[in-house]
């Protein structure tokens, strides 16, 4: 499962490039944006994958972080196409740091459950 993650972030990620050069709507900053974005889901879901965490929270996050994920790039592909007043971007990034907290808290409880 954790090669399908990595190879599903990468091709999705060609995906998104070829579209952005392709669609002339599609704002450079934008699918290069949505390209990162892309790569961080990949990347975390993997680290959620491949951490030491009880299966439940592994499982849990997947799914969470997938769904962020999506409506995540769906901010940045909606989003204008200044950083400026962009408040598409600002959900982004609030949604990146929730799925860390979410992330880090699973790990520090998991590693509790274990000591017990």
């Amino acid at each position: 499962m954790k090669n399908i993650i990595l190879i599903s972030g990468t091709l999705l990620i060609a995906l998104n490039t070829i579209i952005g050069l392709i669609v002339t709507d599609y704002s450079t900053l934008n699918f290069l944006l949505a390209d990162l974005s892309i790569a961080l889901s990949a990347g975390i879901i993997y680290f959620a994958a491949c951490s030491k965490m009880a299966d439940g929270f592994k499982i849990g996050l997947t799914v969470l972080f997938f769904f962020t994920g999506i409506i995540r790039v769906l901010c940045i592909v909606l989003a204008s196409k200044t950083l400026e007043n962009n408040v598409l971007f600002v959900v982004a990034i609030a949604i990146l740091f929730l799925e860390i907290i979410c992330l880090a808290a699973s790990m520090i409880i998991s590693k509790k459950n274990h000591l017990q």
